[in-house]
């Protein structure tokens, strides 16, 4: 490809480029006057001919458009974000987007605010709310009014070293505030009268539904229209494992199909070519109104219509200007797009199509493979070796299969979806028509599902690996670049070779730079649950608890713990405790004990109602079981772990009459001059039993029992911790109200310096044996305190 076949990339790159740097420093106003200036001298640069000089301004104004662009206004005056509102608000507004259920009993909404309700008084609002309802809602749709009472409050993320930033995701929706309430207060105040895409992608599934199994009804719904809520969790991880999600998402893939079959059935009826394109744009229109306004589905359509009107005009299209052509337009439109992943992916899987299969095709027909064979491989590498450090930067996921499985796969897909656009339309006239196309169609969908479960199989299909540094995507980048060029002379090879070293090395030294000697213990932002892991620094790792997670719960595990584990990156944990089988504490450790190499799991030997789903990962993981007992004692490294509670007497199947939360296993770690105490969610009897058997439990740094509850951390046990600091993992705006009163009372009292979770982020503690750092990560301060020897 030669640069000047796509003039408006440099264009598009510009715009992307402005805003990022809006996104990251606010920009003024004030921009308007050069972006003004720049217009003017980029007019006269023109009438005088000079060319590079008026590209070069033109390129500027797009940076200051960009970065003014993505600048966020005030707020309205009456927007609900601006509104002094009670604990509990009634709420009007209109639905923006088809209710999703995630659960029978948890259903999210789009609620684009018109109204707050203040006792018998109305007052107009504005803005977009994100609801959350518990119970079984009122059947409601897309664009129904709607009355409900909620709880707002401002949308808070994980605050963990690397991540995922949720209110600024949001604020890029123009949602500002989120709501929980229940189902029973959602009151329908319109009929529920959706506009027609609603109606007929709504009319499409229920169609699907009425003539296929659940799980292939899922998977075509997904191949079709994008809707993917309703496929089992086991497919959609096998379809990710295969690495052959993308075909779930509606993109290029079913615009081209689209098209194609558009054309292929108009053209066999004798219809002109020109009024062919034309139909075909408009069922591309259609289609993007039915399947929604994701930034795949956008970006397709876009690049669909311009080759079209191409056709019309009679021009030569060009697939790179049109690709930066629908950048600028949705970029221009929606500029939060750009961080968005599907926008990413999207884009960078199209890029890499258009600038690498040329290259990759030339390459293998020059060593004599078919040229279908070598079409189909060249697409799925440019694809996949273009969208490798997006997929690492969003989801740490590396297929090792999918350029194998797309070449079985893609076919079976486009076979599924055609048969699947045809059944739909002939169940508009025939019922029995359609239910035979369903029946066959039903054959190809097994097939599908068989190949991508057979991929997903493979050991290692899909491995995971740290985020890239934007040093090593960049490298990549300039490898990829350089690629369609390696045969035209020496220099290319050896650049690339370089640029390929540089991101190979780069993304190699995670896993291989020396340590920095010190102990770090990390007490994990994960809500209301505990996650504490310990890094020794010859390299053992023992991670305490997992957070919340199980059944109709978000899944820190799979959301907080594996991200963070991958990007330290670890791909072993030496031990996983257990303190205890509360879902807060053990829910999270499914997805750890599943996606990780565990050498031993630690537990008190009881596993109550709710924690199956732990307990069978537990059996299935293959690492040591080990039941602790008070008085053991375990070396991890160089340091040492205590046990000092559960004492042991009381059998495992005899109920404790507290419950479980005084069976909890407490461990007291020592290394060099540091030491601390995890306490689990012990409470008083439990604390007094502890005393009572002369355990040492006098450290420097306590792990606050129970999230700081009124039942835990007793004066006496306190006064004979004596810990200078105290860390109570804890959710914001929990229902229980911890920490309590009188736990923090009885903390300050002490004189122990307090950290909690819910409003510091992740805790870091780092230690070399003789000074301690202590890292609030949520606001970035460090505090520095010299370790006393004798304590």
């Amino acid at each position: 490809m030669k640069w000047h076949e796509a003039p408006l990339l440099p264009l598009s790159a510009a715009l992307a480029l402005g805003i990022s740097l809006g996104t990251w420093a606010a920009a003024p106003a004030w921009l308007l006057i050069p972006g003004g200036l720049l217009v003017a001298v980029g007019a006269c640069a023109l009438a005088l001919g000079r060319d590079g000089s008026a590209a070069a301004v033109l390129l500027t104004l797009a940076v200051v458009l960009g970065a003014l662009r993505a600048a966020t206004g005030p707020l309205p005056a009456d927007h609900i974000a601006r509104a002094a509102l009670a604990p509990v608000v009634s709420v009007e507004g209109r639905l923006a987007e088809e209710p999703v259920r995630w659960a029978p009993d948890r259903t999210r909404l789009i609620l684009d605010v018109d109204g707050l309700l203040d006792g018998d008084d109305r007052r107009s609002a504005s803005g977009r709310l994100q609801v959350t309802l518990y119970g079984e809602t009122a059947a409601v749709g897309e664009g129904q009014r709607v009355a409900v009472g909620l709880r707002l409050s401002r949308p808070r993320s994980f605050r963990n070293p690397g991540a995922f930033d949720y209110p600024a995701f949001l604020r890029r929706e123009g949602i500002l505030l989120v709501g929980t309430g229940s189902a029973e207060s959602l009151v329908p105040l319109t009929p529920d009268e959706p506009p027609w895409p609603v109606r007929v992608k709504r009319w499409a599934v229920a169609t699907i539904g009425a003539h296929l199994p659940d799980t292939s009804a899922a998977l075509l719904a997904g191949l079709i229209l994008g809707e993917k809520t309703r496929l089992p969790r086991e497919a959609d991880e096998a379809f990710r494992r295969a690495g052959v999600y993308h075909i779930l998402a509606v993109s290029g893939f079913n615009v081209a199909l689209l098209a194609s079959s558009t054309f292929f059935v108009l053209a066999a009826l004798g219809v002109p070519r020109r009024t062919t394109a034309v139909a075909a744009g408009v069922a591309l229109a259609g289609f993007a109104l039915v399947v929604g306004g994701q930034a795949s589905v956008l970006r397709a359509t876009v690049m669909g219509l311009l080759l079209l009107a191409a056709m019309l005009l009679d021009r030569e299209s060009q697939l790179m200007n049109a690709l930066a052509l629908a950048a600028l337009l949705l970029l221009v439109w929606r500029p939060g797009d750009l961080w968005d992943p599907g926008f990413q992916l999207s884009f960078a899987a199209t890029a890499g199509i258009i600038y690498l299969t040329p290259a990759i095709t030339r390459w293998l027909d020059g060593r004599g493979w078919p040229g279908w064979l070598a079409t189909a491989v060249a697409v799925s590498v440019g694809a996949q070796a273009a969208v490798t450090p997006v997929m690492l930067a969003h989801f740490n996921q590396l297929s090792l299969v999918g350029i194998a499985a797309n070449l079985v796969v893609v076919p079976l897909a486009a076979a599924g979806t055609t048969l699947g656009m045809l059944a739909l339309l002939v169940a508009l006239a025939s019922a029995v028509a359609a239910d035979v196309l369903f029946q066959a169609l039903s054959l190809v969908l097994l097939a599908l599902r068989a190949t991508v479960w057979g991929a997903a199989a493979v050991p290692a299909a899909m491995v995971h690996l740290p985020a890239p540094s934007w040093a090593a995507t960049l490298a990549w980048c300039g490898a990829l670049a350089l690629a369609p060029v390696l045969d035209t002379r020496r220099w290319p090879r050896v650049a690339a070779a370089a640029c390929l070293a540089a991101a190979l090395a780069l993304s190699v030294w995670p896993w291989v730079r020396p340590g920095d000697g010190r102990l770090r213990v990390t007490f994990l932002d994960v809500g209301q649950g505990d996650a504490v892991l310990v890094e020794l620094p010859e390299g053992p790792r023992l991670l305490v608890d997992g957070g919340p997670g199980g059944a109709r719960r978000l899944d820190v595990g799979e959301r907080v713990l594996a991200p963070f584990l991958w990007n330290r990156p670890a791909a072993r944990v030496d031990a996983v405790a257990v303190t205890h089988s509360d879902s807060d504490h053990s829910g999270g450790l499914r997805a750890v004990l599943t996606r990780f190499r565990v050498g031993e799991v630690w537990e008190n030997g009881r596993w109550g109602p709710g924690s199956e789903d732990t307990l069978r990962a537990v059996e299935r993981s293959g690492a040591c079981r080990r039941t602790l007992v008070a008085g053991q004692r375990i070396w991890l490294g160089a340091a040492l772990l205590t046990v000092l509670n559960p004492d042991g007497t009381r059998p495992l199947d005899e109920p404790a009459p507290m419950g479980d939360n005084d069976e909890s296993l407490v461990l007291r770690l020592d290394w060099r001059g540091f030491s601390l105490l995890l306490t689990g969610d012990l409470g008083r009897p439990g604390e007094e039993r502890v005393l009572a058997s002369h355990a040492p439990v006098r450290a420097l740094a306590l792990k606050v029992a129970h999230h700081g509850s009124r039942f835990s951390s007793g004066e006496e046990f306190l006064a004979a911790t004596r810990a200078a600091v105290a860390v109570i993992s804890v959710g914001a705006r929990n229902p229980f109200r911890h920490p309590t009163p009188e736990a923090l009372g009885r903390l300050e009292a002490t004189g122990a310096r307090i950290y909690r979770t819910d409003r510091d982020g992740a805790v870091i503690l780092e230690t070399d044996g003789a000074t301690l750092w202590i890292t609030r990560w949520a606001s970035g301060t460090v505090e520095r305190f010299e370790l006393d020897p004798e304590r």
